[in-house]
């Protein structure tokens, strides 16, 4: 075998051609393509030069392959700029590492890969954004290259974050100091970002549909007793009986715990198969310890928030309780939402019931507690800059209608200057015939009626 066929990428398509003929003529499927993890397809840069930005340091490394995110800081010490640029695939990190010791503006650089120096971060304040996170792990004198937040598109309750450090020695002490430590009554909980170690998502049966949601429970029936009813229709992975009150009174380090209760009513049975959990919906309305059982498809959260989503932005029937703003990123959470109106509007928080995501328009709908409190925050927020965007606010109808442009979302700028310039009218508010935008007398008759 020659030097060119022991190379990375020869040796990895060698192997894959052998796996997946290896697996073909055992039958078995072949395999899906590994996930793209950025811990093996980043470099660091040293030493650049103060006046290099996210541009010069792209152009930089153009000739190395296909250059993905570009974050630039200045270094602890402020004497230099630091950068941390992603790769497509890892035979263009080793083009890139022949760019160290490379003069630049003067500066002689440093390229190296970075590797174990990535924190994965949960159960921060909810109302802590890229910036507060920045300043948490970087208090000890290191330098924060990057902080990332996971798209709330699908599930508007994932609350995690991956830190950059610049070396693995800042990581360390970012962990040691930071794991485990109270920030605003939440317990941090800051791990080592090691790829090898993921687990299988938590959800996976709800969104193959192999869980069933067992409602209306006796209080006293038992894990056994539904084990022995749901086997009959396969094989049963697990049984989820939650005991909130159980749990509440060792919280609170009470030794008395309430006799004879051993569920809240529900349970959630989770089989191996699909078909079997389609099966088992023929027990809905059986009687079990003299109650009807209510036995459906246990659905997502996110799922029905969305539907709930939908059931809004297409009823006729709009009282002016809800309210539509954009444009929002889709890594905002809704507390943060809520603390800036709040604030914006002087309202309480029990003035609004809830609030929607709505990703695929680039905003959110907010259900407040009546019209005249849907529309005093209207007209505080309208106009009003959020993470850097000004905010607008509309009629539901209207949010439906703001189409989320792909094709600039990564330029939040551009889009923020767009809807600044082309903000729509509600259908229900006649325009002036000079086409000015909406006036607080515009709101007042949309949420009012007036």
């Amino acid at each position: 075998m020659s030097a060119d066929e022991l190379s990375e990428p020869h040796l990895k398509r060698r192997l894959s051609e052998t796996s997946n003929t290896e697996e073909a003529s055992s039958g078995k499927k072949p395999r899906a393509e590994p996930k793209k993890y950025r811990e093996y397809t980043t470099v660091i840069v040293r030493n650049l030069p103060q006046s290099y930005n996210f541009h010069k340091v792209r152009k930089l490394f153009n000739n190395c392959g296909k250059v993905g995110h570009v974050d630039v800081n200045v270094s602890a010490d402020g004497r230099f700029k630091v950068a941390r640029v992603e790769f497509e695939n890892y035979s263009d990190v080793l083009s890139a590492l022949t760019k160290s010791s490379k003069v630049v503006g003067g500066n002689e650089i440093e390229v190296e890969e970075l590797r174990e120096s990535t924190l994965w971060a949960t159960n921060f304040p909810p109302t802590y954004n890229q910036d507060r996170l920045k300043q948490l792990f970087g208090q000890f004198g290191g330098t924060v290259l990057s902080v990332r937040l996971p798209s709330l598109r699908f599930d508007s309750r994932r609350r995690f974050a991956y830190v950059d450090m610049a070396s693995k020695q800042e990581a360390s002490v970012a962990l040691e100091k930071l794991d485990g430590v109270k920030v605003e009554n939440y317990k941090l909980v800051v791990k080592l970002s090691q790829p090898s170690n993921a687990v299988a998502r938590t959800d996976r049966a709800v969104i193959e549909r192999r869980q069933v949601l067992v409602r209306n429970l006796n209080y006293k029936t038992n894990e056994a007793a539904l084990a022995t009813m749901f086997a009959k229709f396969g094989q049963v992975e697990q049984i989820n009986i939650p005991r909130a009150q159980e749990q509440k009174h060792q919280e609170n380090d009470i030794d008395e715990k309430p006799t004879g209760i051993l569920n809240d009513g529900f349970a959630f049975v989770t089989f191996s198969d699909a078909a079997c959990a389609h099966a088992s919906l023929s027990l809905n309305g059986a009687e079990v310890d003299s109650r009807a059982l209510d036995v459906t498809l246990a659905d997502r959260k996110p799922y029905l928030e969305r539907q709930e989503v939908k059931h809004i932005m297409a009823s006729k029937n709009q009282d002016g309780c809800v309210l539509g703003i954009y444009p929002l990123s889709d890594k905002v959470p809704t507390l943060q939402i809520r603390r800036f109106i709040i604030e914006q509007a002087k309202v309480k928080e029990e003035d609004m019931k809830t609030i929607y995501l709505v990703p695929d328009h680039e905003g959110a709908l907010v259900v407040a507690r009546n019209g005249p409190t849907a529309a005093k925050i209207s007209l505080a927020i309208h106009g009003s800059l959020f993470n850097k965007k000004t905010i607008f606010c509309c009629s539901p109808r209207e949010l439906q209608r703001h189409k989320l442009d792909r094709s600039s979302r990564n330029n939040s700028k551009q889009r923020s200057l767009k809807n600044a310039e082309v903000a729509e009218a509600p259908s229900n508010v006649t325009p002036s015939e000079d086409g000015k935008k909406m006036n607080n007398e515009d709101f007042r008759k949309l949420f009012l009626g007036a």
